[in-house]
């Protein structure tokens, strides 16, 4: 008997959980792999962005906004604001999610971790600093 399988980079896919794929499924990369910036990064309007090399410099996603860090990528921030964050590479310094902040298993953060909504941190992510949410109702 024959049996179908998936390709194997479908197989080994990491599945978000709480960012919408279709926004980073659309996202403008603007930091290839091979390159380093430095930096400030201003958006005033609700874009999807990848960095796949190194980055230093702030980050402000001022209406809506999502970040991917892709893996193999370093972030250094004093400040990262967006509406949604997906981390799989590393990150150093501050974070702030408007909506979600997703930490997948590849990811390494060091560092303030705040969330104004929801959290997702997947089996093997690694942090290493604080983090902020929502106040509890009780």
């Amino acid at each position: 008997m024959l049996q179908m399988m998936n390709p194997p980079q479908e197989q080994n896919a990491v599945r978000m959980r709480l960012v919408p794929p279709g926004k980073v499924a659309g996202a403008v990369n603007v930091l290839p792999a091979a390159a380093t910036m430095n930096g400030s990064l201003e958006a005033r309007s609700d874009l999807c962005i990848r960095i796949d090399g190194n980055y230093t410099g702030k980050i402000d996603m001022k209406v809506g906004g999502t970040v991917h860090i892709s893996v193999g990528a370093v972030v250094v921030t004093d400040m990262l604001v967006a509406d949604f964050i997906y981390v799989e590479g590393t990150v150093k310094d501050d974070l702030h999610a408007r909506q979600a902040v997703e930490l997948a298993a590849t990811s390494i953060v060091h560092g303030s971790v705040r969330y104004d909504k929801h959290l997702d941190i997947h089996p093997g992510a690694r942090l290493t600093g604080q983090m902020n949410g929502p106040d509890a109702q009780l």
